[in-house]
Parts: C-alpha cells; structure tokens; sequence
C-alpha cells in the first residue's frame, strides 16, 4: 500500500494492534512483541512529514486507538467483575500508554531519530515503572509480562526482573525499525537485531537446563473449594452457601491430601467472608471450628483468606480507610490473611497492593469525596486499609513464607521484598472467579512463573475459583487443578534461601530510566528551541 493512502495508517494500526494481541497471554504468539511496535514508530514517521497541529492530533489518534484495541482484546475481562472499572481502566490506561509516544516525536524533532527513539525506550519503561509503584496502577500489560508462558525463554529474569523482558522488546522493535529507515546499514543491523534476540535466548536455555533445585523438601497443600463468589460466596447472593456449610466443604477437600508430613496448609483468599475482630478472632464459634479442625494435626500450619477489622477509641486523620458506624465506632478493614501456627497462635497479614477503585480510592486526599462508591470484591463500601511492610510467616522449624494476596502477585520489587525479609516460599492466595471463564485467570497465573524466576522461590498458589497450582524455582508448573471444580493437592516443594541479584537489587533497569528520561527529554527540548 503506498504511504500517501488514507488507508496507510489504519493497515499500521491494524498491524500493531493484532501483534500485541496475539503475542499477549494466552494467545502466546510471544515472537510478535518484537515486531509490534514497529508499525507506531512507522506511523509516527509517516506523520512526522506533515506539520501543523492537525498531524499532530491524527498521530496522537491513531496511537491512542492502537493501543486502546490491545488494552481492550486482552484484558476486556475486566468488565466481567465491574463494567465503570474497565470503561475507566481501558481508556485511562491507554492513554497513559500514549504519553512515550508523544515524548517520542518531540525528543525526534529535537534531536533526531536517534536521540527520539533512546528516549522513546526510556520513556516506556519510565511509564512501566510509574504504573508499578503509583495508586492507580494496573501493570498487567507491561511487556515483560508477554514472556509468562515461556518460563524457559527468560531464566535471566533473576537478575533484571521483569523491566528486563520490557526492554528486550524495546530494543529488539527499535533495531527493525532502524533497519527499515536505513536499509544501507542492513547487514550491520541484521546482526546486532540477531546477537541481541538470539543471545538472551540461549543464556536462558543454558540457565533452565542447568538450573537444580535448592532447599530443604517441605510437603505443602493448597484448596481450591470453586465456590460462586457471585451466587454462593458473599451473603445476599441468590444462592449463598452458609459459612459454616463453606467452612465444612473446605475441611473436607483439606483432609483427602494432608498427611502427617504436610506443614502448610493453603486456603484461598477471602475463604470466609466473615468479618472478624483481631483482637478477639478464636472467641468466633467458625474459628474455633477451624482450629479444632488443625488440632488433629499437631504440625500443620494453616494460611487461610479473611476479612477482619480493628477498632480505634477515636478518629485518626492519619489512616485515610478509617471508618466509622454509630454504635460501633471508628474500624478499618483489612483483606486479610491469617497464618494459624502448630500452637495455633494467629498472625496477620494486610493485603498491601489494593485495587484501584474496588479495595480502595486513590489519592483518598484528593477523591475523598468519592470514597463510598467504593465497591469492594468481597468487601463492602468504604475501602480496605492495608500495611506498609511485608510480613513474613514462620512455622516451628523457621520455614518462612510469603503471603501474597491476590494482585500482590503480579508486582516483582513488592514480592522480592518478601524474599528480603527471609522467605523461603511464596504462597499465593487468590479468588480469580470474579472473570469468570476469561484469560483473566490464566493471565494471573502465568505472571506468577514470573516471580518465581526472579526471586528463585517456590510458589503455591491456593485459589477459590480459577487455577490452584505448585510452581517450582525455575517458573516450571508442577501439577495444578482444573477451572471450576473443587479440588486439593499436595506437592513436596524446596525451601530456598539463596539470594537472587534481582531480589538484592529490584527494579535497578526501571529506577535507571526513569533517572535518565528527564535528563535526554529536557536536551531534545532545549535542543529544538536552540534549532528554532
């Protein structure tokens, strides 16, 4: 098609918007992120010989739609657990998307192809890096996350972490372009474009078959009860299961794996909605079920999900989720989990990385006045509060494990930080049903494999609906349960305690791009103005 078509700049969109789609988990075409962003770098170029403000926009509108379609195919699922949040998160996410590509074509008119297209990568990952770590983030389509399904193609994410696999594809889309704009250089570039693709790849491969498991072998179990968190789970729903009669099905599907060797076993998150005072949790007639239950088996440690509060004698303006019903005072509420240890003495942990608009507000200071149309998965209005630090869980025999709750997981630095604090496992504890039967779920345990490269610990994953599954210490899936059907397992898994360089240095590729975005975009600016 000649360039000067009208139809030219919807073939790129067309093109890019179907690799990325296809790359993306569970359609795992993962070779096609390396060439999907070469059809925007053409359309910027296209438009980049045209001026005037009306160029400007149309770029600025065919990027925008580009990515709106990748947001929108692969992760449309999100409207399955709340329509406004995906509306918002689809067009709010995209447009963020959008900001490197705008970055771009002023840092090119600046400085040139070149310094356009260095700062274009840094400017992604810089967007990357701000999604991770800001309230209204919502990672799940960093490009690094295209790779979950090939465990073996990115072993080395134990140094860099996942903002390695982002810049892989930067680079890898920015070297084909560069070969299309200046096909003199074509040999030159063909052979960095290979060294560069094929030699992550084979250090990887070498890593994965090399790679031996470490630790001592500890027998773990997790449930997965597949209890309809919108008929039967919640009260109030059509057909809802009474906690006691959940409680019963959960010790039943515990009791046909546990063993006297088991030392953990896994719940899923929220497994009981029954909101519980901390302070006074085993005077609850259901918790005292449960810790009957445990005490036929005197070395098993129990990880289950709650939601439980704690009340204050008075109003805090400190804590931005307090909340206050006359008659009962001022409480916050937490997304929980409860380790129960062989003495059955009770630990808290608070789910930290909240959703944005379901498990809390951001920015409480500024939207406050938005804070009761909250709708909490499995919560109730107002908003969870949630702790600065990670908690890490210790059995009799100092095995140590994380607590991840959820989306915790899809997060690399906050799950090192685990690791730092001394755990030698990781457990997840999810309810992934709110997708129903989408790639959301899929996505979700895909991107676990990815925590477990980087921090080299084995994962088990407890969920009420979705994939409950073990993981071992080089991303590989060891047996896992059905979607939909009741269901628990037992695996013997190694208790790591070595240290990966990712878990000592974090997101170090991320926080070094974000160092340099503002130093390369302020010289393309004053760069321009000079020329001007």
């Amino acid at each position: 098609m000649e360039k000067n078509s009208r139809w030219y700049p919807w073939l790129l969109v067309s093109i890019s918007c179907g690799f990325f789609w296809l790359a993306w988990p569970m359609n795992g075409l993962f070779p096609l992120l390396f060439l999907a962003f070469v059809p925007l770098f053409l359309l910027e170029d296209h438009y980049s010989l045209q001026e005037g403000a009306k160029a400007r926009w149309k770029h600025f509108g065919f990027t925008y739609l580009s990515l709106f379609i990748w947001n929108i195919s692969t992760t449309w699922w999100v409207w399955n657990a709340s329509p406004a949040g995906a509306v918002a998160m689809l067009v709010m996410n995209s447009l963020l998307m959008a900001i490197p590509f705008v970055l771009y074509r002023i840092s090119k008119r600046g400085g040139g192809l070149f310094w356009g297209l260095f700062g274009f990568t840094l400017y992604w990952l810089t967007f990357e890096y701000i999604h991770l770590n800001w309230e209204i983030s919502w990672p799940w389509l960093t490009l690094g996350n295209g790779f979950a399904m090939y465990p073996w193609l990115v072993q080395w994410f134990d140094v860099t972490g996942v903002s390695g696999g982002s810049f892989w594809v930067l680079l890898i889309n920015i070297l084909l372009f560069a070969w299309i704009k200046h096909p003199e250089a074509g040999k030159k570039l063909a052979i960095w474009t290979s060294v560069l693709l094929l030699l992550p790849i084979a250090i990887s491969l070498l890593k994965h078959s090399l790679h031996e498991e470490k630790g001592e072998k500890i027998e773990v179990a997790i449930m997965q009860p597949n209890i309809d968190p919108y008929t039967e789970k919640f009260i109030g729903t059509e057909n809802f299961i009474p906690f006691e009669a959940q409680l019963e099905r959960f010790i039943e599907l515990s009791e046909k794996v546990i063993t006297p060797n088991t030392k953990i076993m896994a719940w899923p998150e929220t497994a009981l909605d029954y909101q519980m005072d901390e302070a006074s949790y085993q005077s609850y007639g259901i918790m005292k079920r449960i810790l009957e239950f445990k005490s036929r088996y005197p070395d098993l440690n129990l990880l289950t999900g709650l939601v439980t509060y704690q009340k204050y004698p008075k109003k805090d303006t400190s804590r931005p989720a307090l909340r206050f019903q006359e008659g009962f005072g001022y409480y916050e509420m937490y997304n929980t989990a409860l380790f129960i240890d062989e003495k059955n003495d009770g630990h808290f942990y608070h789910k930290s990385k909240l959703v944005p608009g379901v498990e809390t507000m951001p920015y409480p200071k500024v939207f406050n006045a938005l804070s009761e149309l909250l709708f909490s998965l499995g919560g109730t209005a107002g908003g969870y509060a949630k702790q600065d630090e990670r908690t890490v869980f210790s059995t009799k025999d100092s095995i140590q494990l994380a607590p991840s709750i959820c989306y915790e997981s899809i997060y690399g630095d906050f799950m090192a930080e685990y690791v730092k604090n001394g755990a030698d496992f990781i457990f997840i504890i999810t309810n992934d049903g709110w997708w129903s039967n989408s790639p959301g779920y899929k996505q979700h345990l895909h991107y676990a494999r990815l925590r477990a490269i980087e921090t080299r610990r084995s994962i088990a994953r407890s969920a009420n609906t979705g994939i409950s599954t073990f993981i071992n210490q080089r991303g590989d899936l060891i047996q896992q349960t059905n979607f939909w059907e009741q269901d628990a397992r037992v695996e013997l898994l190694q208790a790591n305690t070595d240290i990966t360089y990712y878990v000592r240095h974090g997101d170090f590729i991320y926080r070094t791009a974000s160092w340099l975005a503002g130093f390369v975009l302020l010289a393309a600016l004053v760069k321009r103005k000079i020329n001007r």
